[in-house]
């Protein structure tokens, strides 16, 4: 696997949505939590075009360069029907080409990665420490500034 870089915490609004990217590496059922005590959810992406926001929040958050970024769809009740967690419909998918593809019968959430020059979804393994991007149902401002002073853009991990 490539060297993962860390995000910047990041903010942006997309039609009435707010989205904040959390840079701390999460599990992604802790992820889930946090983003649940926070008023959001684990950011749901139902058109190309939420897609491509999303996509450019994560370009901005590392510069382009590689990072995994959970996002809110998980099959882990039925494994291969993929529920996004705020129930909205599943009809929109940006998967990269060998996905999903249940490595080790465990991967059952789904993060956002840059495969080659694109940023596309991987099922993994719900243990794996990611960023991750909380959406609220409102716009927001960026809560704390401080942490986008990009102090922490320059650390890798290699986990």
């Amino acid at each position: 696997f490539p060297v993962t870089i860390l995000p910047i915490y990041t903010t942006g609004n997309y039609e009435g949505h707010g989205y904040e990217m959390i840079p701390t590496p999460t599990p992604w059922h802790i992820a889930k939590k946090k983003a649940d005590e926070e008023g959001g959810y684990l950011v749901v992406i139902t058109s190309s075009q939420e897609n491509q926001f999303v996509t450019e929040l994560v370009k901005k958050a590392t510069k382009g360069e590689y990072c995994e970024v959970w996002i809110g769809l998980s099959d882990e009740k039925d494994e291969g029907d993929w529920k996004w967690i705020n129930g909205e419909k599943y009809t929109f998918n940006n998967w990269d080409k060998s996905n999903p593809s249940n490595s080790d019968g465990a991967e059952n959430s789904v993060q956002l990665i840059k495969s080659f020059d694109e940023f596309q979804w991987n099922d993994r393994s719900s243990d794996r420490r990611c960023a991750y991007i909380i959406e609220y149902n409102h716009e927001i401002e960026s809560k704390n500034p401080s942490k986008s002073s990009g102090l922490n853009s320059g650390l890798r991990s290699t986990r």
